[in-house]
């Protein structure tokens, strides 16, 4: 997984590296600005609830068998699987000739990687407390720089639901593109799913309400940015053109072998 991080990352740093079409709409706007403040604005009004939220989603009245296994199930929804899953859809889409699946589905994987890597930046120098950590009690303990290094001190904001909600954006997203009725089908369906996860965080005492805000924000900013780059901004960037061109990484089988090539100068 990290070995495949890196890669990405990589791979992600040369193709912004390309010069941008001077016709091309900026990546950026003021808007996002706005609403950045604005979320954050709306998380730190939610923090006041913090404590009553957790403390009715966590009580043990509230707890059934069945209850706890479908959060667990909604947890398994993280950077790492919806990463990998994507990434093996687009191997389905190689395969098959399917430029929708392939397209689609690798933008998801970048999205997961960019809103992810966001999200530790966050979480890393802020350090906000888990609320098991501080007994459900205190929504304001924070622990500057501890965050690196320490998994309780890792909850603002929730990288499940910043993974989650940046692969809904771009199934949303993608979807509008080729058709805006699927778009209408397609987004609630996500969205709904993409909620999943956050909330299973705060059933099972791992996170705050306002984490899964910011995370939710997060995610759609992430998701939205890869889809407005490699569509807009630059749509011939060296990442698309490696991992999704005609001429580059191509995937085959035949005689029950699954073979791979791909060129290594682009």
């Amino acid at each position: 997984m990290h070995t495949r991080a890196i890669a990405l990352a990589l791979l992600t740093a040369l193709g912004s590296a390309r010069a941008q079409d001077a016709s091309a709409p900026p990546l950026f706007t003021r808007n996002d600005a706005v609403w950045a403040a604005a979320v954050l604005a709306g998380s730190i009004a939610l923090s006041r609830a913090d404590v009553h939220i957790i403390g009715v989603w966590t009580d043990s009245s509230n707890h059934t068998p069945g209850r706890d296994r479908l959060a667990r199930n909604f947890a398994k929804l993280q950077e790492g699987t919806l990463t990998v899953g994507n990434l093996a859809l687009w191997g389905v889409g190689r395969l098959t000739g399917s430029h929708s699946l392939a397209h689609v589905t690798f933008h998801a994987a970048e999205a997961v990687f960019v809103g992810s890597v966001a999200a530790q930046l966050i979480r890393g120098p802020l350090g906000r407390s888990r609320p098991y950590h501080t007994d459900y009690t205190d929504q304001y303990d924070f622990h500057p720089f501890k965050g690196f290094g320490n998994f309780k001190y890792r909850a603002f904001p929730s990288i499940h639901t910043t993974s989650a909600f940046a692969v809904a954006t771009v199934y949303t997203l993608e979807a509008q593109r080729r058709s805006r009725a699927a778009g209408w089908v397609v987004g609630p369906i996500a969205y709904a799913i993409a909620a999943g996860p956050g909330l299973a965080r705060i059933y099972n005492g791992q996170h705050w309400a306002s984490d899964v805000l910011a995370g939710a924000f997060l995610g759609s900013l992430a998701g939205a940015k890869v889809v407005k780059y490699n569509h807009d901004v630059a749509p011939n960037n060296r990442v698309n053109r490696f991992f999704l061109g005609a001429r580059n990484v191509q995937l085959g089988m035949g005689d029950g072998e699954l073979s791979a090539r791909y060129a290594t100068s682009f």
